[in-house]
């Protein structure tokens, strides 16, 4: 027979197991909404969609994404970062509204890390640094050995003053001691003209823009990625060409609202992840130049600290005027 202090121990512990069974059931009561904070037809709206599609079955309720773009993404974010914390409004996440906008000065109408809640890191895409076919080198070395010694600055592009393309090369700049300077760029459909015709000396891009271009061949000289990259195994990292712990990453996240219960957030996780590992999503990663992560919160609120950290460090010395 149980014992008095065994049954009031149970009886005791009965509204926490309760607590506990309702939380791991968790579902959500309406539709949700995936804010993409970018126009339809990108390649991040193809990824919400994709899986918004995935997760919808599996939940119960319809996820609708709900493509907010305007102001470099900033006003999906605030959507999200005004939400209810109820876990039907979700922001796929990139760094532009998270990391990089508050680290070069953007006025932002919620804080980055305090206003949401992080639930996966979903994905990474590095860059690829990109050279002139008429300068004189054949490696990542030689560019390097090139920049550092020129007598002029060499101009190199980016797709736009603060973006990840522009800070990407300012810090190889500040590490390696190059003598370079900026040309911002529209996007990289323009840069890619200027660079094939000697214009421009280099630039890092993202790997799906070097895999779509179709106007001649590039020199691609190096990856970012920690290991080389399955859709272009003969390009070495910036690590293999001598460059000492450089990594940089185009990264797609899932977020929520600050104040989100953290048994709604690992519903949230446990959903996506399991449509990461799916060979279709695994498949349209691929096409889309990323690599699935499927970090969790911890992980992925560490990755959004030391991004912050890395780019605002970066930033500082430019004076960057976004405004």
């Amino acid at each position: 027979m149980p014992t008095r202090r065994a049954l009031l121990a149970t009886t005791l512990a009965l509204p926490a197991l309760t607590r506990s069974a309702r939380a791991q059931g968790w579902a959500p009561d309406r539709p949700v909404r995936l804010v993409v904070p970018f126009a339809p037809g990108g390649s991040q709206d193809v990824l919400g969609r994709l899986f918004a599609q995935a997760v919808t079955s599996s939940v119960g309720q319809n996820v609708v994404v709900e493509n907010r773009a305007g102001a470099g993404g900033l006003l999906g974010a605030e959507t999200v970062a005004k939400a209810a914390p109820d876990g039907t409004t979700l922001l796929l996440a990139t760094a532009g509204q998270l990391t990089i906008a508050k680290a070069i000065g953007r006025r932002l109408s919620y804080d980055p890390i305090a206003d949401f809640a992080p639930i996966l890191h979903i994905s990474d895409s590095p860059v690829a640094l990109i050279a002139a076919p008429n300068l004189p080198v054949q490696d990542l070395a030689g560019l390097l050995t090139l920049a550092r010694n020129a007598p002029q600055p060499m101009p190199y592009a980016s797709t736009g003053t603060g973006t990840n393309t522009h800070l990407i090369m300012e810090d190889l700049k500040a590490r390696e001691r190059l003598n370079v300077e900026h040309v911002p760029y529209r996007g990289a459909a323009g840069a890619f003209n200027d660079l094939m015709a000697g214009r421009i000396a280099m630039m890092f891009v993202s790997v799906p823009s070097v895999l779509g271009f179709s106007g001649g061949q590039l020199r691609v000289l190096a990856v970012t990625s920690a290991e080389r990259f399955p859709a272009m195994p003969q390009v070495p990292t910036m690590i293999e060409g001598g460059v000492r712990d450089f990594t940089a990453s185009i990264w797609t996240g899932l977020a929520a609202p600050a104040g989100t219960p953290a048994a709604v957030i690992e519903r949230w996780r446990g959903e996506f992840v399991k449509a990461l590992e799916t060979d279709l999503v695994k498949t349209r990663l691929a096409a889309l130049g990323a690599t699935p992560n499927g970090a969790g919160p911890a992980e992925f609120g560490t990755l959004l600290r030391e991004d912050l950290a890395r780019w605002t460090a970066v930033a500082a010395p430019l004076s960057i005027s976004v405004e």
